[in-house]
């Protein structure tokens, strides 16, 4: 909308675009950790549809292609009926899960609170609306915002990382807004340090996500 400011605009994108009924995203994740010799690389590619979204009837599908250390493997996940059931490497896991559960593990946008987001720049061309913001990390981290990106890391099978041990130094990203108001796209990068059995290990990871 005209005369909306840059804060406006995020928050009514995200306001909108989490009252769809359903989605249907892709997602890329690219992570580098580094402990000054040697460096890891992580990627994935996820393919994410959601039909009933916030509600009891609620199913999810999404399949995900990992990339570790040059090996390869797909997971796929999918929630149905208050379970929640992933394959991989021909093993099946089936576990009772609330939908509040369900839907974070399928986090793909999160509103970063306006105390945390600082300044957004924004542009506008042949309708897209693109804001530019970068993220005061300390504040984001009293706000238990990093924890659902966390949540990601856990689904890639890192969950033995301790957080309490993780720095977020620096974090922005870039979201584009379509013509109609909904969120067309999310790009963020993240850089800081773990520390993993007493060994500090510098990190970046980028994560984008499209709506389609």
């Amino acid at each position: 909308n005209k005369g909306q400011t840059p804060q406006e605009a995020y928050k009514a994108a995200i306001a909108k675009t989490n009252e769809l009924s359903g989605m249907d995203a892709q997602m890329e994740m690219a992570m580098t950790m580094s402990d000054g010799t040697e460096s890891m690389d992580i990627t994935m590619d996820a393919a994410l549809k959601i039909q009933d979204m916030n509600k009891e009837t609620m199913v999810m599908d999404m399949k995900m292609d990992i990339g570790l250390m040059g090996m390869a493997m797909t997971m796929q996940t999918y929630y149905m009926d208050g379970y929640y059931l992933m394959e991989t490497m021909g093993q099946k896991i089936k576990y009772a899960m609330s939908l509040e559960e369900a839907m974070g593990q399928t986090a793909m946008i999160q509103e970063i609170g306006a105390e945390a987001l600082g300044e957004i720049e924004m542009s506008e061309a042949d309708g897209i609306t693109t804001l530019s913001f970068e993220v005061d990390t300390a504040k984001m981290l009293e706000e238990g915002m990093m924890e659902e990106y966390m949540g990601m890391l856990e689904n890639l099978g890192l969950s033995g990382m301790d957080e309490s041990g993780m720095t977020y130094e620096s974090l922005n990203g870039t979201v584009t807004i379509n013509k109609d108001g909904y969120i067309a796209s999310n790009a963020m990068h993240i850089g800081g340090s773990m520390e993993e059995s007493g060994q500090k290990m510098d990190f970046t990871m980028d994560i984008s996500v499209t709506f389609n």
